[in-house]
């Protein structure tokens, strides 16, 4: 790994925005492996506080009303009781979370100038435009809405905009430099919805959100599972400016590069379904090579962003080792395939 007078901020900026980087960005820092970790890292995460007025409708249930149940620890889980489940009436009495008021964002100015003098890129989430309106209407129902209850659906997705335009205006004022939404789009195969629903009901609200960002001179992080090879061209219409993806073999190494190699940032990890399973090492630094070369190869336009959660997959201090050696050692710009 080359030594740069760039901090490592400029350098994920200089990623983002195809800026010829000495490096592509780096961020290892996750859950530890057997008590070992890889805290190499140009990032650093912020959020907002909780409401201290918030008072819970039961234990473990958030300001959004419901509660995540697995019988699964290392997953996500799913809502058992959406708090907009039963109708649409009951949108009518919802209590939508207060994400304007400035006492959740007391303690941000001074962490991310805390952050900012350790050299590292900042960003704070946001909420999702998918991912919350199911856990709020139940997956069966979300489905449905499309088709049967779209204006409906459209209100509580412009309500959650809203969300997100207070939380980015806090954000800005405090100095951060990006917005993460984790928000999953895909199956393994196929899109969640259609690209004509996309398009009509959701790329204008996902552009409101990212002109809003780049209005601030901030980012758009998207950390987005599943195959969504038919959203690509509207995530990049929409002003996306960083792609995170877990499994960037269900789209492909080879046609992400081809189509979209310098038109948007990747940041990626080794693939958690197909590669890091083989407990191959060998096939896990050749992945990470090809990452590099076929998507980072336009004065930018990579980084890795390792799995958070590795004991959720059962990723070994071996696998997690080879991984962390391969970009490091093939990340230098500029690329050249013999690294």
């Amino acid at each position: 790994m080359k030594k740069s007078n760039l901090t490592p901020r400029e350098i994920v900026k200089r990623c983002i925005e195809f800026r010829d980087p000495p490096r592509i960005g780096m961020h290892f820092s996750v859950n530890p492996i057997e008590g070992k970790t890889w805290p190499f890292t140009d990032f650093a995460g912020v959020s907002f506080q909780p409401d201290p007025d918030f008072v819970p409708i039961a234990q473990d249930f958030g300001e959004w009303g419901y509660k995540m149940e697995t019988l699964d620890p290392t997953s996500m889980g799913e809502v058992k009781d959406p708090p907009l489940g039963e109708s649409w009436k009951q949108l009518e009495s919802y209590k939508f979370p207060d994400f304007r008021s400035p006492v959740r964002y007391a303690h941000l100015r001074e962490e991310v100038e805390n952050f900012h003098a350790q050299g590292r890129y900042v960003y704070g989430n946001i909420p999702s435009l998918m991912l919350l309106p199911i856990n709020l209407r139940g997956m069966e129902n979300w489905f449905m809405d499309h088709v049967l209850e779209k204006e409906n659906l459209c209100l509580l997705l412009d309500r959650i905009v809203e969300t997100r335009l207070a939380i980015i205006a806090h954000y800005a004022d405090a100095g951060v430099d990006g917005a993460i939404t984790y928000d999953d789009m895909g199956t393994n195969d196929r899109t969640l919805v259609s690209p004509n629903m996309f398009r009509e009901i959701y790329l204008p609200r996902y552009r409101r959100t990212n002109d809003a960002l780049h209005e601030r001179n901030m980012h758009l992080l998207h950390h987005c599972c599943g195959q969504v090879q038919e959203y690509m061209n509207m995530l990049i219409e929409g002003g996306c400016d960083v792609i995170q993806l877990d499994q960037p073999l269900l789209m492909g190494i080879d046609w992400l590069g081809e189509n979209y190699g310098g038109k948007i940032c990747f940041w990626n990890c080794v693939d958690i379904q197909k590669t890091i399973p083989r407990n191959d090492l060998e096939a896990i630094d050749d992945e990470a090579h090809r990452q590099v070369w076929r998507l980072g190869n336009y004065g930018g336009g990579f980084m890795v962003k390792a799995y958070q959660q590795p004991e959720a997959i059962r990723m070994t201090i071996e696998q997690s080792e080879a991984q962390y050696r391969a970009f490091r050692k093939y990340g230098n710009y500029p690329i050249t395939w013999e690294q």
